[in-house]
């Protein structure tokens, strides 16, 4: 029910974006004098495809390719509501001039026409692409108290492996993380965003991830959403990570330990149980603690380990909800200091969810060089 609650508050913004941008742009662009009713049918079928893509996204009846092209439908409406809200400013400014838009010379008013709709184009493309494109490597140096050894550690997030990122994606994210050369690899939750079935004939491709102790796993929210018990059965029967479920890992060195993700508490199954990890946790050495959500941080007294790991946010994935995003986690994107011991780094993620749209939020390979008492 809240689904369908929040689908129709959505379809009806876009509804009055999609108009918005009608009236006050095509319709005052004398470029598109002539060709007003082909728009207002574009508007119309590209509402529609926004439209089926918020109803059917959720369940199987869209393959990949018309989930892929119907999930670009956003960034259109998205990118051409701030080139409008821009404009509309433009012309208040003017009037607070004196001066109206009408009235400035045509040929001027037609080479900026030109060159808006040339930016418009631009920004459709880049925030599509943005989403799509193969995350950048984000390297961080941080001091961990009482590590004996440096360490270099690859953070995976949110790759929502499915309907829009497959195959293609997780082999060009394994090439360039294997170039990094790491000790450890964490894969911290969001990492399938399908029917668990869709993912077999190529998740063991997982094991080509190069490192010295391995690749450790935990979950996240949207495992839950597709069947935890077939999510978790997959990875075991398919791959040789190391799946961090309310554990602790002794490294001899260090301590790696995954936290179970909180939509486990609304499920009923899996819920998070810091207790349980706590109980063997040797904290005589340093700790490091996988969590999906940074909220966790605010929930639990994480005080015993000294880097926590989490996703989930997206880094806001498009502005301006990483505003939002900082009301519900309390923590968006970057390195926040819980205290002088407890240090917390929320990635970006490597995939996305739902419109393929990326706004002033990249996505990343955080690599992580830890450094010790040497």
């Amino acid at each position: 029910m809240m689904y369908l609650f929040l689908s129709f508050i959505i379809l009806v913004i876009f509804g009055l974006v999609n108009l918005y941008v009608y009236k006050r742009l095509i319709k005052k662009f004398l470029l598109f004098k002539y060709f007003q009713k082909i728009f207002a049918l574009a508007f119309f079928v590209l509402f529609l495809a926004q439209i089926v893509f918020l109803i059917l996204r959720r369940d199987d009846y869209l393959n990949d390719t018309w989930y892929e092209i119907l999930s670009m439908t956003y960034a259109p409406s998205y990118c051409l509501f701030f080139v409008t809200l821009i404009l509309d400013f433009f012309r208040l400014f003017l009037i607070l001039l004196g001066r109206a838009y009408k009235k400035i010379n045509i040929f001027i008013r037609l080479i900026f026409e030109i060159i808006v709709i040339c930016i418009s184009v631009f920004l459709i493309y880049m925030s599509i692409c943005n989403a799509l494109r193969i995350p950048e490597i984000n390297t961080l140096n941080l001091k961990i108290n009482g590590l004996k050894k440096d360490l270099k550690i690859a953070v995976l997030t949110d790759m929502h492996l499915g309907k829009n990122l497959h195959e293609k994606f997780l082999d060009q994210v394994i090439n360039k993380v294997n170039l990094q050369k790491p000790d450890m690899i964490f894969i911290i939750g969001d990492l399938i965003d399908a029917n668990p079935k869709d993912l077999a004939p190529y998740i063991s491709k997982l094991n080509n991830f190069k490192s010295t102790y391995g690749t450790f796993y935990t979950v996240g929210n949207h495992e839950y959403y597709h069947g935890i018990n077939q999510v978790l059965n997959l990875l075991k029967t398919h791959t040789k990570m190391k799946i961090l479920l309310n554990q602790n890992v002794d490294l001899g060195f260090i301590n790696v330990a995954g936290l179970a993700d909180l939509a486990g508490i609304s499920k009923g199954l899996y819920a998070p149980n810091l207790a349980r990890i706590k109980a063997d946790l040797n904290t005589s050495k340093p700790s490091i603690l996988l969590t999906h959500q940074p909220k966790a941080a605010l929930l639990y007294d994480l005080s015993a380990f000294d880097l926590i790991l989490s996703g989930h946010t997206h880094g806001g994935q498009i502005f301006p909800f990483m505003f939002l995003v900082k009301l519900q986690q309390g923590f968006v994107y970057g390195l926040y200091n819980l205290s002088a011991k407890t240090k917390l780094y929320v990635s970006s993620g490597a995939g996305f969810w739902g419109p393929s749209l990326r706004v002033f939020a990249p996505s990343e390979i955080a690599i992580l060089n830890l450094k010790g008492d040497l």
